[in-house]
């Protein structure tokens, strides 16, 4: 196991993370999380259990929608908060066997259009042989409590087995308590028949059902003014210009479904194949609080009365009623659903020894993905007292967008064995093809549709054992990812094709790795082209209220930002013994933007989104470490003290809005935090078996800290910079969580 942690026996960077590292947070706790042990992996959230606005993940200069993530082998999707599918929502810590970690891109048949340097796998435990029911209960700060059932049903029938599992948990916002909360309910189902020949037929369902409010958005000078307060209200004033950051309401609510069937069938003792069909579906919605009613003229939220030469859509007067200082002012609730429903299936025949120490993949994936994102206004019928609205009362309907993407993939790979169990050569060939479908009838007539191929993208790998525990390795991957969902759902624009060109990405890295019976060292590095980028921006800021763009009410488009490049050193020691084992992880990332000529278009048009030329790409740090150490003083005893460090790292680029001029970056102080875990496994006591108790402090000396930068803001230019102005105000950071406390219980009888 200690050689499997650092990926020994791959061709590329890998990593994997066991039930023992999943464990190590609170049951419970937001799977991605143990993600923070991997080198060149960087996640966080605003709560030390999770968090869904919050939440951001970073992957050798990677965001989270330049990564993919799948489960089980299963695509999980676009990563995106609002109309995306984190892979969290189908997922239950406690049913998690391992994740497998790939930082490297250069891995054939993933299934993912956001693969563009990486993947993260998340596999789900089997069944029980035996009939049995876990149970797990937790508490902790900030009202949190949990309760998990899982009943294994044993086998059924022979090969047989079956699993079904229910956890509730709950717990205030630390922000704001008295507004905030969070709750979710999760469902999944899980039924393996194996075969008689080796092969097996799985099938999984999960459910979740989750409303919260999540974290506001501050400036740097805020988080140093207040670094516990996200800004967010507690309580409502009843005066709309105050409310409009009432925590209470921020947030949204999603309902997911995920189902999907993995099988693998032998045709001949060399001939394996398997075929992977899913289906997943989202229901949610986000709210905001607006200090202003609109409702268009006529009883028709949705009239349009016709289209201008340019195809634009022309509608009724928008009626706009504004005092927002006084008390019980007029105010809209502004609800944006967002649906999605992806269908798929993923395949793949496997020879092996096809040729003398060959095997040959030959696969392909087809995935159908359906989303609406729609945007209403309804009137708060009594602002002095509350957020209620009267849902039959729609009163305006900014735009009902709709997007349909096509994505087909073929794949080929020779695994060949030039010298068995000294060399080996990984060589394959990938295509993709995307077609993309989208309107929006409230907005623009024309029907955007085009479809884009990738070409041939090569990937090669080679690792080499000279001697017994040492690995030496390499690889060079062409990556394609086309043109993101949200450029379609999250513009006012219809799409040429010609304006945007699809993201590619070069991935090129090496490294060696030495292995020995309580021993694992690893050490690589790598280099990695993004090539045309693609960001949602404003159409125009000027004279427009910076607090208007921040809350999405502003015309958008999806424009090409240019790209970037990556670079980096990987590093990951393991010592593991019976009484103490030491783990510790290091990352050096140089993420830069593109540097076109000073005064030339192309930097012009970086910093009209906000993006200075050549500037370090924004929340990776220089300099990371990840460190821990396991006592274990006697049988069933475990204590463990972590530590995550977190250089000085870029937080935005100051642009003035009007006259894009570049005015320097604004930097992110560094930051340690430090967890402990303390554990107790009683073993098999009374009717109970594999009873334990677990103790976790996040956060253990209460550091304050800027967790993240946000997306949703990440290619502004800083409105504080207007004019004459010279300190920046946009808000563009989550706070960390302060000290977090958390007892855990699990039982199986």
């Amino acid at each position: 196991m200690t050689a499997q942690r650092i990926g020994a026996g791959n061709v590329r960077a890998a990593a994997v993370l066991g039930v023992e590292d999943i464990q190590e947070r609170p049951l419970g706790a937001d799977v991605t999380q143990s993600l923070a042990k991997v080198p060149g992996v960087q996640v966080s959230s605003g709560d030390a259990r999770g968090g869904s606005f919050s939440f951001e993940l970073y992957l050798r200069g990677l965001n989270k929608e330049q990564v993919g993530l799948t489960l089980d082998g299963i695509p999980t999707g676009d990563a995106r908060f609002n109309g995306g599918s984190p892979p969290q929502r189908f997922i239950e810590s406690s049913n998690i066997s391992r994740i497998n970690v790939s930082q490297s891109a250069g891995d054939i048949g993933a299934p993912s259009r956001f693969a563009l340097g990486g993947f993260v796998d998340f596999i789900t435990a089997d069944p029980r042989d035996n009939l049995g029911v876990t149970v797990e209960a937790g508490v902790g700060s900030d009202n949190f409590y949990r309760g998990y059932v899982r009943l294994d049903t044993g086998e059924l029938l022979p090969g047989l087995t079956s699993y079904l599992s229910y956890s509730h948990q709950e717990n205030d916002i630390w922000a704001g308590p008295r507004s905030r909360h969070s709750r979710r309910d999760h469902i999944e189902f899980k039924a393996v028949q194996d075969l008689a020949d080796g092969g097996f037929i799985k099938f999984r369902a999960a459910y979740n059902d989750q409303r919260d409010n999540d974290f506001n958005i501050i400036s740097l000078a805020e988080f140093k003014s207040d670094p516990r307060n996200d800004r967010a209200l507690d309580a409502l004033t009843g005066i709309p210009a105050l409310d409009l950051d009432y925590g209470g309401a921020l947030g949204g609510t999603r309902k997911d479904f995920l189902a999907y069937i993995n099988t693998r069938f032998y045709l001949a003792d060399d001939v394996s194949f398997s075929i992977n069909p899913y289906y997943q579906q989202l229901r949610g919605e986000s709210s905001r609080y607006q200090d202003r009613q609109r409702r268009l003229t006529g009883e028709d939220p949705y009239a349009v009365l016709g289209y201008n030469a340019l195809g634009g859509a022309i509608r009724p007067a928008l009626v706009t009623t504004r005092n927002s200082n006084i008390v019980g002012g007029p105010a809209d609730m502004r609800l944006t659903p967002r649906d999605a429903d992806r269908m798929g299936v993923t395949g793949e025949f496997q020879f092996k020894d096809f040729l003398p120490g060959n095997t040959l993949r030959v696969g392909g994936w087809w995935e159908n993905a359906k989303a609406s994102e729609t945007r209403n206004f309804y009137p708060i019928l009594n602002s002095a007292q509350s957020i209620a609205i009267d849902r039959a009362d729609l009163a305006y309907v900014e735009y009902d967008r709709r997007s349909t993407i096509d994505t087909s993939m073929l794949y080929v790979q020779d695994q060949f064995d030039i010298i068995p169990d000294m060399l080996r050569l990984d060589a394959g060939l990938t295509w993709f093809n995307v077609a993309y479908r989208a309107r929006s009838p409230l907005e623009y007539r024309q029907l955007v549709r085009f479809d884009q191929s990738s070409g041939i993208n090569p990937k090669i790998g080679i690792g080499f054992r000279p001697v017994k525990g040492l690995e030496i390795f390499a690889g060079y991957a062409q990556n394609f990812a086309g043109i993101p969902e949200d450029a379609f759902l999250g513009s006012n624009s219809a799409i040429n094709p010609r304006d945007l060109v699809p993201i590619e990405t070069e991935n090129m890295d090496a490294g060696v790795r030495f292995t020995a019976d309580h021993i694992a060292l690893s050490l690589q590095g790598y280099y990695t082209r993004l090539k045309n980028n693609i960001g949602t921006v404003p159409t125009s800021i000027t004279g427009v209220d910076p607090d208007e763009i921040i809350r999405g009410n502003v015309t958008t488009r999806a424009a090409n930002i240019a790209g970037t490049k990556s670079k980096g050193i990987e590093a990951t020691a393991i010592l593991d013994y019976d009484w103490v084992n030491f783990y510790l992880s290091y990352s050096y990332q140089d993420a830069r933007h593109d540097d076109p000529a000073v005064g030339s278009a192309a930097r012009l048009e970086l910093a009209s989104v906000g993006v200075i030329g050549g500037a370090r790409v924004r929340d990776i740090p220089t300099n990371s470490l990840f460190g821990q150490v396991e006592i274990k003083p006697f049988e069933g005893a475990s204590l463990q003290l972590s530590g995550r460090y977190v250089g000085r790292r870029v937080g935005a680029h100051l642009i003035q809005p009007t006259t894009n001029r570049e005015m320097g970056v604004e930097y992110l102080p560094s930051y340690t935090v430090v967890g402990l875990n303390a554990s107790y496994g009683f073993g098999d006591t009374g009717p109970f078996k594999e009873l334990k108790l677990q103790f976790n402090v996040d956060n253990l000396f209460n550091e304050k800290y800027v967790g993240a930068v946000t997306s949703s803001t990440a290619t502004l230019p800083d409105f504080g910079l207007a004019g004459t102005g010279t300190v920046p105000t946009l808000d563009r950071y989550f706070i960390g969580a302060p000290r977090t406390v958390t007892a855990s219980l699990r039982a199986r009888f």
